[in-house]
């Protein structure tokens, strides 16, 4: 049991190492069962093998650092959450695969699954054929695990896909609430809290929200030729 323990350690580690560095943040060996983060080569956080995020107040120091902090423990979550389902998932039998798929949703003649590579867990959905002996019309989300999810949840018919948005959207939807809470003359409290929540929740959605209202300001106020 402890052997296997500490197998799936390593590869939440692992993981959640390489989806990291693909945000453009730096890991070093973990200490003590703890995965240390850097930014520009200071410490940021930890984070566990449960995928709990651990952090001193005295290293974030700016609005930057605060936000690179919400989106790491928003990666942390995702991969917890991925890799706990990789472990506990059964093999994809269908014919004409050529490599190990895990079975992590089946609804509706649609399939979501993952396949652990040494550049990380690639997703992909396929519709089930006729018989349900093999798989077709792939979509495939590389490391992308939340697309992977909401492009299963609209190919098996649980939501419509009028229902997402777009971090584009989103971010300008933020930008429009953050305008009408500058001029609030006119809003009730029950619309100013509805307003805040709206926005809150956006940024949840979208973790480099900050960043993406920026550059585009910065566009906006380029001058046109």
């Amino acid at each position: 049991m402890e052997q296997n323990d500490s197998k799936n350690r390593t590869d939440f580690f692992t993981e959640i190492g390489i989806a990291l560095r693909r945000d453009g943040y730096d890991t070093s060996v973990p200490d003590n069962g703890l995965l240390p983060v850097l930014v520009d080569r200071l410490p940021l956080c930890r984070i566990s093998e449960t995928g709990s995020v651990r952090y001193r107040d005295a290293d974030i120091g700016s609005v930057e650092r605060k936000d690179a902090l919400h989106e790491v423990t928003q990666t942390a979550e995702t991969v917890s959450e991925y890799m706990k389902l990789m472990d506990a998932a059964p093999l994809l039998k269908a014919q004409g695969l050529d490599e190990t798929y895990r079975l992590l949703a089946d609804f509706n003649g649609v399939v979501l699954a993952g396949h652990a590579t040494r550049y990380g867990v690639q997703f992909v959905t396929w519709d089930w054929d006729y018989e349900k002996t093999g798989v077709t019309q792939g979509h495939y989300m590389s490391n992308n695990y939340t697309a992977a999810k909401q492009d299963f949840a609209v190919r098996s018919g649980l939501i419509r896909r009028g229902q997402l948005f777009s971090p584009e959207q989103l971010t300008e939807l933020s930008r429009c609430v953050q305008a009408v809470l500058d001029d609030q003359n006119e809003l009730t409290c029950d619309q100013e809290t509805l307003l805040r929540e709206t926005q809150e929740q956006i940024e949840t959605l979208v973790p480099n929200l900050q960043q993406r209202m920026a550059q585009e300001q910065s566009a906006f106020s380029q001058p046109t030729m």
